[in-house]
């Protein structure tokens, strides 16, 4: 196995260390801060705050399930085809994610519950940067392309991930 092929594979289990962080810290997390979130950004809060306290751990866990596994398919089949556009995508995205979250935490100036695994992931996604430039499978255009494309897929899918946990809260409150 190559280099490159190392940093295919690596991205689902550095994409579940992150994500375990916010699983586990996400809840108790929204708890202790709603106050000084609806203090400092009113009108964000009033809009997210209702949303991120009414979902369980469980459901959270729901829409990481989601995206791990969505993730996996396209790490196994860019692997599996060689074709490695649409993983590239996706490896822009999270690691543009990383820097969402290390600006959410600046601008929070507080803990979040992502940004330790945020940091620690920042490496790999430098060492995959770097082995994707000298791969030279990809110009810088299309590399910039993909990214933009991999940053629509994200937040779509987000969209869903959320989606199926809110469904998959309320079937479970229902029974």
């Amino acid at each position: 196995m190559n280099e490159f092929q190392i940093v295919v594979w690596l991205l689902p289990i550095v994409f579940m260390i992150h994500d375990f962080e916010e699983i586990i810290f996400f809840k108790p997390w929204v708890t202790k801060n709603s106050p000084y979130l609806k203090k400092r950004f009113p009108f964000l809060a009033k809009r997210l705050l209702p949303r991120m306290e009414a979902l369980s751990v469980a459901a959270f866990s729901v829409a990481v399930f989601e995206e791990f596994v969505l993730l996996s398919i396209i790490t196994f089949a860019a692997f599996y085809f060689d074709y490695y556009s649409i993983w590239l995508a996706v490896f822009m995205a999270f690691f543009i994610h990383l820097f969402i979250h290390i600006i959410q935490w600046m601008v929070l100036k507080r803990y979040i519950p992502a940004i330790v695994t945020a940091i620690l992931a920042l490496p790999y996604c430098m060492w995959g940067f770097i082995i994707v430039l000298r791969s030279h499978l990809f110009t810088v255009s299309e590399i910039i392309l993909l990214s933009l494309a991999g940053v629509f897929f994200m937040v779509l899918n987000l969209l869903f991930a959320h989606f199926l946990a809110e469904k998959f809260d309320k079937k479970i409150s229902i029974e």
